[in-house]
């Protein structure tokens, strides 16, 4: 059905449904109007078009409230999905009428039932007109049924789940009816017992007299116990209990309510065996049991029984009946007194410890209860001797072993089998700058990612029982910079031999890896500074004198001045590199002074502004901060950012920008940072700037960079380097305000 509405006001029906109401068919329009029975008339798409006044009063909305509204508006939710299918079936020709049990939302809130009959009327041609609907308040009967159904159910219930066997039968012995229960204790089914009599299940067959059992079962009132063969040939015992069954004050049959007590009879002579095990056993135990009441206000032992007592020097006579001040010597009955009390009290399992004639003992005491009252309390003593010692001895070892683990250097960690952090020590907190709660039952976060197939392998190995030592490699700090270490990691085993867990060891040789590096570079250096000595004092003295000849011979040839020039000038760059080669072979002297790096750095900016103009580049200064004065070497430093800055021109293919900003670092550091937009440096060559001899330039010779590590080195700054291809270039320079005076630059 289409759910819209028809919005039809009067005179708008169609012409047979205008004729009901109009009271055309006054026969049909009274039958209607006062039907015994709600009636409506439904449009095709599901709307009211008339009701009578019978259906008014049994929903309490009237005509005017209902009329073009949907059917469902006033059904429950759950009931529309049916009845929608109904009404599509009358509609599709499937159903000639159909008839069901629904629910209306009274106006008032209630819930009305009516039974539902429905048809469909179509005109000549077979289009459906409306529907014709029947209502019949069904609410007082269905409300009957559904109780006794519920009572019939609740009864049901009580049988079917009944643990107890019930049995009915009539007065002469035939058995009605039985319950799972009573299925489970005999054997047999339902079907093979209804129908029978009594005697035939019931008998006493050891007695030879199973035709009397059904009198004999009548006549019992109180519980009896009676004896039967089970389906499979067993003898059971059963405890039964007789239920008449009355109606009209006449009875009509008999409940027999059956329990298997067979168990429960083996139960009971198990239980005295047992008792008389538990009393050995309790005499023969290692430990202690005693049990002591409250008697006139005095704890009295009532049991105390166990090879500790005799140990102790005791036997039961000497506590039984006696209380603490009688056993115990008075220091130790006192403490022992406030334990005892506690658990009368009714604390839960009280614990404490005694020694006595050098043996100590652990007693843990638990209120008996009756009815929420203590009435007594027991008591179970153990003989912790050795263990105390064993304590004592694994404490100092513990002691021991944390004191090393602790106090060592070296980085511990301790990992499940899951590889999830148990522990780690001092050491591993200070080198890799985790605290233990952060990584308690996490993965260690020490791996780079690009070191995680690494950490895979590891883990394998040690599964697999295999140990790892000295394995140099990098692990990240929390800090995110990357530390050198020597990692040691062996699996933890039990005494069976099965892996538990894992120890790893960590100890940083940042250090001794920066060491070797700086041995490297000196060797590199020293190599360097030979051969530029040699090459320097060969080199120079012949072109000392090629120098004087070509000056003498460019007097003398005037007309050939342009290649004289080009000599010249090839000559003195010749000169220059050599001049760096003897910079590195010999100390050079440094004078410090107090500067303004303000003026060096516009001086360094005004060389250089030209050659960047002439590159297509732009050049800007910027200072963040204002800057205090620097004690510096003035020549050397803009030896440095002159060196920076023409690396940084000679890098940028077109269109570049530098900018070279100035800021405070602290009170007593200065950072200049020179940025470019240039190709940039690979980043597996920013490792190697610096070292003699190497250059990224077509032409270089590697020693500016080299000079400016040596300057920024000499003033105790640092220099770091930045860069990404296609990006730029980034130089952080951080120098002291103020430093212990170096006299010569080394």
């Amino acid at each position: 059905m289409i759910n819209k509405p028809l919005n039809l006001k009067k005179g708008d029906y169609p012409d047979h449904i205008q004729k009901l109401l109009t009271g055309m068919e006054p026969t049909f329009g009274a039958a209607f109007e006062f039907a015994a029975i709600g009636m409506a008339l439904i449009a095709p798409d599901g709307y009211w078009i008339k009701m009578n006044n019978y259906f008014s009063a049994l929903t309490g909305y009237s005509s005017q409230e209902l009329l073009n509204t949907e059917v469902h508006h006033i059904s429950l939710a759950e009931d529309n999905e049916k009845q929608s299918a109904l009404m599509e079936q009358l509609l599709a020709g499937e159903l000639g009428s159909f008839q069901l049990e629904t629910r209306f939302r009274h106006k008032s809130g209630k819930v009305v039932w009516v039974e539902c009959s429905m048809s469909l009327v179509r005109d000549l041609t077979g289009a459906p007109l409306y529907f014709v609907a029947h209502y019949r308040d069904i609410s007082r009967g269905t409300d009957m049924e559904r109780k006794l159904a519920e009572s019939e159910q609740r009864y049901k219930s009580l049988i079917e789940h009944n643990p107890a066997g019930i049995l009915t039968c009539d007065l002469n012995g035939l058995i009605k009816s039985i319950n799972p229960a009573m299925e489970r204790i005999l054997g047999y089914m339902e079907l093979e017992m209804v129908g029978h009599p009594i005697n035939r299940f019931l008998g006493n067959k050891e007695s030879g007299d199973s035709s009397a059992t059904h009198s004999f079962i009548f006549q019992e009132a109180d519980n009896y116990m009676l004896s039967v063969k089970h389906k499979n040939g067993d003898t059971i015992v059963l405890g039964l209990k007789n239920v008449p069954i009355i109606v009209n004050d006449l009875m009509e049959g008999m409940y027999i309510i059956a329990r298997d007590i067979t168990q429960h009879n083996k139960d009971r002579e198990q239980l005295r065996i047992a008792q008389q095990d538990l009393h050995d056993t309790v005499r023969r135990q290692q430990g202690m049991t005693m049990k002591f009441r409250q008697m006139r206000g005095k704890f009295i032992h009532t049991l105390c029984d166990g090879e500790l007592l005799y140990r102790l020097g005791y036997k039961p006579s000497h506590i039984i009946g006696n209380g603490l001040y009688e056993i115990w010597p008075f220091y130790m009955a006192a403490n022992i007194e406030k334990y005892y009390r506690r658990a009368w009290n009714g604390e839960e399992n009280v614990i404490y410890e005694a020694t006595f004639r050098g043996i100590t003992y652990l007693t843990s005491l638990r209120p008996i209860l009756e009815q929420g009252k203590v009435i007594e309390v027991i008591g179970s003593c153990v003989d912790i001797t050795e263990r105390k010692q064993m304590e004592t001895e694994l404490r100092e070892t513990k002691e021991l072993l944390e004191s090393f683990i602790n106090n060592t250097t070296d980085a511990i960690c301790v990992l499940d089998l899951r590889a999830r952090v148990i522990s780690v020590n001092a050491a591993y907190e200070h080198v890799f700058g985790w605290k233990q709660e952060e990584l308690k039952d996490q993965r260690l976060p020490i791996y780079p990612e690009f070191l995680e197939e690494q950490r895979k392998e590891i883990y394998d190995m040690l599964r697999a029982g295999k140990q790892i030592s000295g394995l140099e490699t990098v692990r990240l700090r929390k800090d995110g910079q990357f530390v050198h270490v020597s990692v040691t990691k062996t699996p933890i085993k039990n005494e069976k031999g099965d892996i538990i867990g894992f120890a790893g060891i960590a100890r940083d040789i940042t250090e001794r890896k920066r060491t070797e590096e700086l041995l490297r570079k000196s060797d590199k250096l020293s190599v360097a500074g030979q051969l530029a000595a040699g090459l320097a004092h060969e080199i120079r003295n012949p072109l000392t004198s090629l120098r004087g000849f070509l000056q003498l011979l460019q007097s003398d040839m005037k007309e050939k001045q342009h290649y004289f020039d080009i000599m010249l000038s090839e000559l003195d760059r010749i000169n220059f590199i050599v001049s760096e080669f003897l910079v590195i072979a010999k100390p050079e002297a440094i004078h410090y002074k107090r500067s303004n790096l303000k003026d060096i750095l516009q001086t360094v900016i005004a060389l250089l502004e030209t050659q960047a103009v002439l590159c297509n580049t732009e050049l800007v200064l910027e200072f963040e901060s204002e800057i205090p004065e620097i004690v510096c070497s003035e020549m050397h430093l803009k030896q440095l950012f002159i060196n920076l800055v023409k690396n940084a021109i000679e890098a940028i293919p077109k269109d570049g920008h530098i900018r070279i900003s100035v800021s405070m670092q602290g009170n007593d550091h200065i950072l200049v940072r020179t940025k470019d937009n240039g190709c940039g440096i690979p980043e597996e060559r920013l490792k190697q700037l610096g070292e003699p001899f190497y250059t990224t330039k077509e032409k270089g010779t590697g020693l500016g960079l080299m000079m400016c590590f040596k300057i920024v080195e000499a003033h105790k700054g640092t220099m770091q380097i930045q860069s990404s291809i296609g990006e730029g270039t980034m130089i952080d320079v951080l120098l002291p305000t103020q430093h212990q005076v170096v006299t010569q630059l080394e």
